[in-house]
C-alpha cells in the first residue's frame, strides 16, 4: 500500500516535489489534475469570482495590475502566477502577500492525500499541476472575492483550465513554446482561447491578433470583448463607448492595461474610477522593468525572453536618454537569435552568461549568435555566470548609465537572489 509522504516544513515538501516531479517536465492534459481536484475540492468554488489570464506575454503583469486595483477597492483576492523568481511562495499570494510556509506545508499535505485517495494508486502529477492544486486548495480555504489565475502554458489543456472562469483574458498571441504549441499563430490562438466559457466574458487584449481567438469565442458562445472594437485605449484614455477614463502612465503595454480595465469593469463589485487609477499607479511587478540601485548604478530587471517581449521592452527602452548595457542569459529553446537582433540597436555593451539546467544555453552559442547578428566583438563580453556578468557590467558602466538584466525568469531570479545575499553581508 502506498503511504502519502508527510513533511513538517515547506522546504522539505518542495525538495520532495522536485525529486518526484522535475520542475521543467511538461505533460499537458486535464485528466490527472481533474481526477485529483474532484477529490480535493469537490463542488465548492475557490472564490466568488474567477479571472483566468492566458497569452504569450503579459500574463503576470496583467494579474499584478488586476490585483492592485482590487486591493485599492478593498476587494480580497488570491493569485496564482508562475514561475517564481527567488522563492516558491511567490507563486501564490493573497491581497499582495505571498503565502506563508505554514499554509504551504498544510496544503501540500492535503493535495498529496487527495492524489492518493483519488484512485487505487497515487495519481502522478507534474510540478505545475501540484502547484496549481495547492493554489486552488488555499483559495478554497480562504474564499477571496476574486481568484486571479495565470495559465502556465497554452490554455485549453493547461492545469488552470479545470477551474471555470467568470472572466477570461487572452493578453496577446505570438510564437513561443514551439515544441508544445506549434508555430502557427492561428493554432496558438485557438489553444489559448480554450479558457473561454459559454455565457462568460472573453477578453482579447491584442488589437490585430489571430482571427481564431474571436472565432473560438463565438463558437463557445462566450461574451466577446475585443480591444479596438468593444473597448480601447488611446494614449492615456480608456473608453468602451459609454464611458471614458484617464489612466496613469505605466510600464505595462497599452493593450494589456486596456484589457485589465475592461475586466475590472465587468466584475460585479463597486469599483470606482479612482480605485482603478490608484491601483494602476501603485502596481509593481517584480522582474518587469523593475528598477533598483546597486553599488551606485541603476539596474533594470526584465524577464523578456522571446521576440514579442523583446519588442515591447525596446519600446520602453527607447524612452531612456542614457546608455544602456545588457546582462543577458537565455534558455536554449527560445528564439535567442531574434531576441538579439531586436535588442542589438538598444544596448551599448553586452555581458553574456550561460544558463544552467536541461534547457541551458552554452556561452559559445550565445557569443556566436551575437557575432552572427553583426554585434562587434568589442561590444560583448563572455562571463562564467550571471553574477560575474552583472559585476562586470556594474564596473564598466558610468554612473549615469543603466544596466538591463534580461533573457529569462531564471536570469532575473538568479540576479535578485544574488543581490539579496549581497545585502545580507
Amino acid at each position: 500500500m502506498n503511504v502519502p509522504a508527510s513533511f513538517t516544513t515547506a522546504q522539505q515538501w518542495l525538495t520532495w516535489l522536485e525529486q518526484q516531479h522535475p520542475i521543467h517536465d511538461i505533460d499537458l492534459g486535464l485528466g490527472r489534475i481533474g481526477q485529483v481536484a474532484k477529490h480535493l475540492l469537490g463542488e465548492r468554488p475557490i472564490a466568488k469570482q474567477v479571472i483566468t489570464v492566458a497569452g504569450t506575454n503579459g500574463k503576470g503583469s496583467t494579474i499584478a495590475f488586476l490585483g492592485a486595483i482590487l486591493k485599492a477597492a478593498g476587494i480580497t483576492y488570491g493569485a496564482l502566477t508562475s514561475p517564481h523568481l527567488v522563492r516558491f511562495n511567490e507563486r501564490i499570494s493573497f491581497n499582495g502577500e505571498m503565502v506563508s510556509d505554514a499554509d504551504l506545508c498544510a496544503s501540500f499535505g492535503r493535495v498529496n492525500q487527495a492524489r492518493h485517495g483519488a484512485s487505487n494508486s497515487p495519481v502522478e502529477l507534474t510540478y505545475f499541476e501540484f502547484n496549481a492544486l495547492v493554489a486552488f486548495d488555499l483559495m478554497q480555504q480562504k474564499q477571496p472575492d476574486v481568484a486571479l489565475l495565470e495559465v502556465g502554458l497554452g490554455g485549453r489543456l493547461d492545469a488552470v483550465n479545470i477551474i471555470d472562469p467568470d472572466i477570461a483574458i487572452v493578453t496577446s498571441i505570438a510564437v513561443d513554446h514551439v515544441d508544445w504549441l506549434g508555430s502557427d499563430p492561428e493554432v496558438i490562438g485557438r489553444e489559448k482561447a480554450g479558457i473561454f466559457r459559454a455565457g462568460k466574458a472573453a477578453i482579447f487584449g491584442q488589437v490585430d491578433g489571430p482571427k481564431s481567438v474571436a472565432a473560438e469565442a463565438r463558437k463557445l458562445g462566450a461574451q466577446w470583448y475585443q480591444n479596438g472594437e468593444h473597448f480601447s485605449q488611446h494614449k492615456q484614455i480608456w473608453c468602451d463607448g459609454n464611458s471614458r477614463l484617464t489612466l496613469p502612465k505605466v510600464s505595462l503595454p497599452a493593450m494589456n492595461v486596456a484589457a485589465v480595465v475592461q475586466a475590472i469593469k465587468l466584475l460585479p463589485y463597486a469599483i470606482s474610477d479612482k480605485d482603478i487609477q490608484s491601483g494602476l499607479h501603485q502596481a509593481r511587478v517584480a522582474g518587469r522593468y523593475q528598477q533598483l540601485t546597486w553599488r551606485g548604478k541603476q539596474i533594470i530587471l526584465d524577464v523578456a525572453h522571446n521576440p514579442h517581449a523583446a519588442t515591447n521592452l525596446c519600446s520602453t527602452l527607447a524612452q531612456e536618454k542614457v546608455p544602456v548595457h545588457g546582462v543577458f542569459a537565455i534558455l536554449s529553446d527560445k528564439d535567442y537569435n531574434a531576441v538579439i537582433n531586436i535588442m542589438s540597436g538598444h544596448l551599448e555593451q553586452w555581458f553574456l552568461a550561460p544558463t544552467v539546467g536541461p534547457r541551458g544555453l552554452r556561452l559559445e552559442d550565445l557569443s556566436q549568435s551575437l557575432h552572427n547578428s553583426g554585434v562587434k566583438k568589442d561590444r560583448y563580453h563572455a562571463c562564467d555566470n550571471i553574477q560575474q556578468a552583472l559585476t562586470q557590467a556594474v564596473n564598466y558602466a558610468d554612473k549615469a548609465d543603466k544596466i538591463l538584466v534580461f533573457g529569462s525568469f531564471q536570469t532575473v531570479g538568479e540576479v535578485l537572489a544574488y543581490l539579496e545575499t549581497q545585502q545580507q553581508t
